[in-house]
This record gives structure tokens, sequence and C-alpha cells, in this order.
């Protein structure tokens, strides 16, 4: 065992060392060019290929060095290692062995080659995690999906930041709109948000710059009977369609207004709208 040891950990050595000294001697951008000719598609294609090399050499810069310094303590270490790994096998033996008699065998080896399919699950799901991770570098790069928002458009932005900053985080809130905003649930945790989508918009794919109009519900749609049920403590109506947005109420709320500053929404053509308020305080238009 010891010489596999040796022979495992000096193989690991020279191979973290050659990762360290490339990651670290060959500049990012030939990297980066190199990847990029191997893209077929479009800019899009090309822009994920770019930012998942930089992910990747990012973390090669820093787990090749810390991966050679393991090494090198292991070897150093060789005589307290190789004695706790045999003790960790034999533990291991004890701990899975159900019986010393021999037809209990099948049964001991059963029980090993499960934890042994667990451990070879977890690692494989461990490395495609860490994959995925660096395919979403362009995305999320170091931040979390709360901080960066991606694949939303400026409005849904504003719209989620905009509801942070102006409600609690224990807030209730009704949302009707004509877009499809299921990932409000997810942005605006812990905050409880209920979206009735309009029975002829629920199966319904939605086109980008509005192409496609949506039915929804407006304030006016709702019986009071429902809001008396679900009894929410605000109610927003945030429309970008055509059909759905006034001209008349685009200013109505000054919360909103003020989010956004000074002379982003005109009541000439106005293209959302985005009303917040509190129930049952709020008034019915």
């Amino acid at each position: 065992m010891l010489r596999g040891l040796k022979i495992f950990l000096a193989v690991l050595l020279c191979g973290a060392a050659w990762l360290s000294f490339d990651a670290w001697y060959t500049p990012l951008e030939v990297r980066q060019q190199a990847a990029a000719e191997r893209v077929t598609g479009g800019p899009d294609e090309f822009a994920a290929t770019k930012a998942f090399t930089e992910a990747l050499w990012g973390s090669l810069r820093w787990a090749a060095p810390l991966a050679v310094i393991a090494a090198l303590l292991a070897l150093f270490q060789l005589h307290r290692l190789a004695p706790f790994l045999s003790a960790a096998g034999r533990g291991f033996q004890a701990a899975t062995s159900t019986s010393e008699k021999p037809r209990d065998a099948r049964q001991t080896w059963l029980i090993r080659g499960f934890v042994a399919a667990w451990l070879i699950i977890a690692m494989s799901q461990f490395g495609e995690s860490i994959v995925q991770r660096m395919r979403d570098w362009q995305s999320y790069g170091l931040h979390s999906g709360q901080t960066s928002l991606p694949n939303l458009s400026d409005t849904n932005y504003l719209v989620i930041r905009y509801l942070e900053e102006a409600t609690p985080p224990d807030a209730k809130i009704l949302v009707l709109s004509d877009q499809k905003l299921f990932f409000l649930s997810y942005y605006l945790l812990p905050r409880r948000l209920y979206h009735p989508m309009h029975p002829d918009s629920e199966f319904v794919i939605p086109l980008a710059q509005g192409k496609r109009q949506l039915a929804a519900y407006t304030r006016a749609d709702l019986p009071p009977q429902y809001l008396d049920e679900l009894q929410p403590d605000y109610v927003l109506e945030y429309f970008e369609g055509d059909a759905f947005v006034d001209p008349a109420r685009v200013r109505e709320d000054p919360e909103w207004l003020k989010f956004l500053g000074q002379g982003q929404i005109t009541t000439k053509r106005p293209k959302i709208q985005v009303i917040l308020r509190p129930y049952p305080t709020e008034g019915t238009p």
C-alpha cells in the first residue's frame, strides 16, 4: 500500500505542478482565443465559451497550487498518512461486515457496493455542479441568482428591485400582470406572491418584446370575496401590453416614479404601468 500511495502522490504532484505552471504562465486571453476558434455558433455561444474558459482557468490558478501543497504535505507526512489510511480501511471493512460466516459474504459485499455507488454518485454530482457553475459564469460570476438576476428583462429587474425596497420581507403580495412572473416568487423570497393567471393565457407561450399579447386579470376583474379570502398585504399591478397600460394611471404610484428617477416614464407613449398599493387601503381605480 505504501508503494502505491507514493506513486499516486508523485503523479498528483507532477500533474498539479504542471497545471499550476500552465495556468499562471499562459495568459487567459490565449486560452479564450483557442476556445473561441472551436465555436461554431453565434455571438451568444462565443460569449458563453469565453466566460466558461475564464471560470475554468481562474479555478485552475488556485486549485492546482493547492493540490501541489496537499501532495507535498502528504509525501512529507507519509509515515503518518499510511497507518491512518490502513486503519480507516480496516474500520470500513468492520463497519460494513454483517458477519464472519462465509454465507453472509454476499450481503457484506452488497453493502459495500451500495456505499461505493453512493460515493461515486456523490462525487460525480459534485463534479457536475462545478462544471455547471462554470457554464453559468457568464450570468452569475461569483454572485447568487438573487443578486445577478440573469435572463431577465430590464423592466423585470426594476420591478424586482422596487418590490424589495418597497415591501417588507414577510409581505404577502397579490400580483396582477400580463406577464408570466413565476420567477418573482423565487427572487423575492421570503415574500409570498400570488399571481392569478387568466385562463386564456395559461398555456400560451409569451414572445419577446410583447409580440404576443397575453390576457390578464385587472383590479376591476377580481371579486371582493377573492381579496377578502386572500387578505394580501399589497396589490401589485404590472402591465406592459398596450391593451392594459392606461396612460392616465402610469404616474399613479409616486414611489415607483421616485424609484425610477425623473424622466424615465412619459405620459405620451407609456410602455409600462407599475402600481403598488397596500391592501385594504388601496383605492379601486
